[in-house]
């Protein structure tokens, strides 16, 4: 699920992965599937991803989209 991350790269996913994680373990919190969606349409993420395999028509949308 997570063997992707870059703890220099995405050290906020990881925390917030690890907070999910001790939340899940030690206070009894529900398991819900993670939606990763809302992470993987970020455009930084879209960005990083681009930058690794090129494509000429990406184009890059920063709003969000909200």
């Amino acid at each position: 699920m997570i063997f992707q991350m870059m703890s220099d790269f995405d050290y906020s996913v990881v925390d917030c992965m690890h907070e999910l994680v001790f939340n899940r373990t030690h206070l009894g919190q529900v398991n819900d599937a993670l939606n990763l969606t809302v992470y993987e349409n970020q455009p930084y993420v879209r960005y990083h991803k681009n930058r690794l395999r090129p494509d000429p028509n990406f184009k890059l949308d920063c709003s969000y989209g909200i």
